[in-house]
C-alpha cells in the first residue's frame, strides 16, 4: 500500500473516530483492499493487527454463518454503489469463541470521479446495551428481543400482547416532550399494575407496551387489556390535567419455535394495527387458536419475511398490461411483487404485505422492487419510448423520510428515467398527514414522476384528494367495477366519478376489467385506460415484451 494512499486512510479512520463517540470504527479501502480496526475492535474480535488486507484474515469467518449472505449482499452494494448508507446487525465471533450481536452502522465515500474509495462506520456491541427504558424503568425492546429468543430456543410456549396508546404526538406537541414522557411513566405502571405477576412489561418503541407471559390464556390476556383500556379510558391525572386515552391491542400466542422472534413481533404489529385502525380499539388476535391454517400463515410469513433479508430471494416481478381504452393499445404496465418457492408455491402480495409492510425488512423489498421493475422496465422503452411503469407505494414506504433519495438512486443505478414512472399510491396514503402528502407528492411531480391514486371512490378523502393533491390519474376502487354489469347504481356512481376525475384535468383509469361485459360499458365513460384479465394477465417480462411490446 503506498504512503499517500495509507495517509488518506489514516485521515478519513482519524475523521470517523471523531465522530463514533467511543465506538469501535472500521474503514474498508476499496482501492488498496486493506481495511482498519480500532484497536480496541482488535482486541475484541481477535485480529492480528490494526490494518488487514484483504485475503490475508478472513473477516467473513468471524461472521455468524446464518448471517454471511445477507453482510456479503449488503458490502457488495456498497462496494458496486447501489447503496450508500447501511445500518443492519450480524453476530460476530468474538475472541472467546462466543458470538455477538452487533450493530454496523456507516457509509460509503467517493473519489472525485464519482467511483466507490471507502467504505466505513462505526461498530456498535449491542450485547453490552443496557436493557432498561430509561423513561419508565421497564425492560426495553432490545430486552424483549432477547427474551423472546431465549424463550424461542427453549421451546418454551409464550403469550404476547402489545398495546399502544393513542394521541401521543397530539400530548407532545401540546404539552412538550417532558409532560409526554412522564405521562407515558404513568401509563407503564398502570400497566404494570394491571398484568400483576403474571407477566413481564416492556417498554417498546414510542408509545407501545407489551406483555410475554408463559402462564395465562388468551382469556385472561384480554381481561388484562380490557383493565388497562378502563383505567386509561377514565383518564391519567398528570400535573392537575386529566388525560382520557384510547388505546388499540394485539395478541398472539407463540408456539413455533422456528419462527424469527422479529417475524413474530411483525405479525403482533400487525393485529395491534388491526384493532388500532379497524376495531376501534377492541383487541385482535393474530392467530386464534393456532389452528393448522394459521400455523401454516405464520410459517409462510417467517420465510417470506426470511427472503426479505436475504437479498429477496424467492422474489420475482410480474407486470400487468395497461391498456388504453379507445384503440386497446398498450400504454403501460403494473409491476407486481410475487414471492414462490415450492412449500407455498406463488403468493400473491394481498397474503404478505398488510403484516410485513411496517416490518423493517420490507424495505428492502421495496428497494428490491424498485430496481428490478426498472431494470426490466429499460427493455420496454427500447422499444417504446413512451411506455410507462407503475409501481405500487405502500404509506409506510411513502412516509419514509430517504423515499425519494431511493427512488432518485434506483432511477440513477438502472438508468430507467423518472418521467417513465407512474407512482400508485395505496389507499391508506391518503391516511398521511395532509400536508407531508401535499409536499411529497409536489416534489415528485417537479422531478416528473406521474401519480395515481389508487382506489379511488373509497374513503372519506377521495374527493378532497382529486381536488387538492397534484395527481395525474385516479384508479377506481374494485367494488364499483365487479357491479358493473348488475348494478344501476354502481354505474351511475362510475360514470359520475370518471366525470369529476375529467373536471379537475385527472385522467381515470379502471382496474379489474374481467369481462367483455365490463369492458363495453367503461368504453362509454371518461376513462383513458384500463386493466384486467380479459385485457391481459400478470405476466413476466419476457412475455410482455413477446405478446404485448413487440419490435
Amino acid at each position: 500500500m503506498n504512503g499517500n494512499r495509507r495517509q488518506f486512510l489514516d485521515d478519513q479512520f482519524d475523521a470517523f473516530t471523531m465522530l463514533a463517540e467511543g465506538n469501535y470504527v472500521s474503514l474498508y479501502d476499496v482501492k488498496e483492499k486493506v481495511t482498519r480496526y480500532s484497536q480496541g475492535a482488535v482486541e475484541l474480535f481477535g485480529l492480528k493487527s490494526e490494518y488487514i488486507e484483504e485475503g490475508t484474515e478472513n473477516w467473513m469467518s468471524l461472521i455468524h454463518p446464518e448471517d454471511r449472505k445477507r453482510y456479503q449482499s449488503v458490502m457488495d452494494k456498497l462496494v458496486s454503489g447501489e447503496t450508500l448508507t447501511y445500518d443492519i446487525n450480524y453476530r460476530v465471533k468474538i475472541s472467546d469463541g462466543n458470538y455477538g450481536l452487533f450493530r454496523f452502522k456507516g457509509a460509503v465515500i467517493r473519489d472525485d470521479d464519482g467511483s466507490v474509495s471507502l467504505v466505513g462506520g462505526v461498530i456498535l456491541n449491542e450485547g453490552l446495551m443496557e436493557h432498561t427504558d430509561a423513561i419508565t424503568a421497564l425492560r426495553n425492546r432490545m430486552g424483549f428481543f432477547n427474551d423472546l429468543a431465549a424463550m424461542q430456543a427453549m421451546n418454551q410456549e409464550s403469550l404476547l400482547m402489545l398495546v399502544g396508546i393513542n394521541r401521543m404526538t397530539e400530548i407532545n406537541t401540546e404539552y412538550g416532550y417532558g409532560y409526554g414522557n412522564r405521562l407515558l411513566q404513568s401509563i407503564g405502571w398502570i400497566v404494570q399494575e394491571c398484568a400483576g405477576h403474571d407477566g413481564i412489561v416492556y417498554r417498546m418503541e414510542g408509545s407501545k407496551f407489551a406483555i410475554m407471559s408463559h402462564s395465562l390464556e388468551s382469556s385472561e390476556m384480554e381481561d388484562i387489556y380490557n383493565r388497562i383500556r378502563l383505567r386509561l379510558q377514565s383518564g391519567v391525572e398528570l400535573d392537575g390535567v386529566k388525560q382520557n386515552l384510547t388505546c388499540g391491542g394485539g395478541l398472539m400466542m407463540v408456539d413455533n419455535y422456528e419462527m424469527d422472534e422479529r417475524a413474530i413481533y411483525t405479525c403482533l404489529n400487525y393485529a395491534y394495527k388491526e384493532s388500532k385502525n379497524r376495531r376501534h380499539g377492541g383487541i385482535v388476535s393474530f392467530s386464534g387458536n393456532l389452528n393448522d391454517t394459521s400455523k401454516q400463515r405464520l410459517e409462510l410469513i417467517n420465510e417470506i419475511r426470511n427472503s426479505m433479508v436475504n437479498d429477496c430471494e424467492n422474489f420475482h416481478v410480474k407486470y400487468q398490461p395497461i391498456f388504453n381504452i379507445e384503440d386497446e393499445g398498450i400504454v403501460g404496465a403494473e409491476a407486481l411483487v410475487r414471492f414462490e418457492n415450492e412449500k407455498f408455491g406463488e403468493v400473491l402480495p394481498g397474503e404478505f404485505i398488510p403484516i410485513l409492510e411496517n416490518d423493517f425488512a420490507f424495505e428492502e423489498m421495496g428497494i428490491w422492487v424498485m430496481h428490478q421493475a426498472m431494470r426490466d422496465g429499460k427493455r420496454l422503452l427500447e422499444r417504446n419510448s413512451d411506455f410507462i411503469l407503475g409501481l405500487n407505494i405502500a404509506a409506510s414506504q411513502f412516509e419514509d423520510v430517504l423515499f425519494i433519495d431511493m427512488l432518485r438512486g434506483a432511477s440513477d443505478f438502472t438508468g430507467f428515467p423518472l418521467t417513465n414512472i407512474c407512482l400508485e399510491l395505496s389507499r391508506d396514503c391518503r391516511m398521511l398527514d395532509w400536508e407531508l402528502l401535499k409536499d411529497k407528492l409536489s416534489a415528485l411531480k417537479d422531478m416528473g414522476v406521474k401519480l395515481l391514486l389508487d382506489d379511488f371512490g373509497s374513503g372519506y378523502a377521495s374527493l378532497e384528494a382529486v381536488k387538492d393533491l397534484p395527481v395525474d390519474f385516479v384508479k377506481f376502487d374494485m367494488e364499483f367495477v365487479n357491479k358493473l354489469e348488475n348494478d344501476d347504481t354502481a354505474r351511475a356512481d362510475l360514470e359520475h366519478l370518471a366525470e369529476i376525475a375529467s373536471i379537475h384535468e385527472v385522467a381515470a383509469c379502471v382496474k379489474g376489467i374481467e369481462t367483455d361485459g365490463i369492458f363495453n360499458i367503461i368504453k362509454n365513460f371518461e376513462i383513458v385506460s384500463g386493466q384486467g384479465f380479459s385485457l391481459g394477465r400478470p405476466v413476466d417480462i419476457d412475455e410482455v415484451l413477446d405478446k404485448y411490446v413487440k419490435k
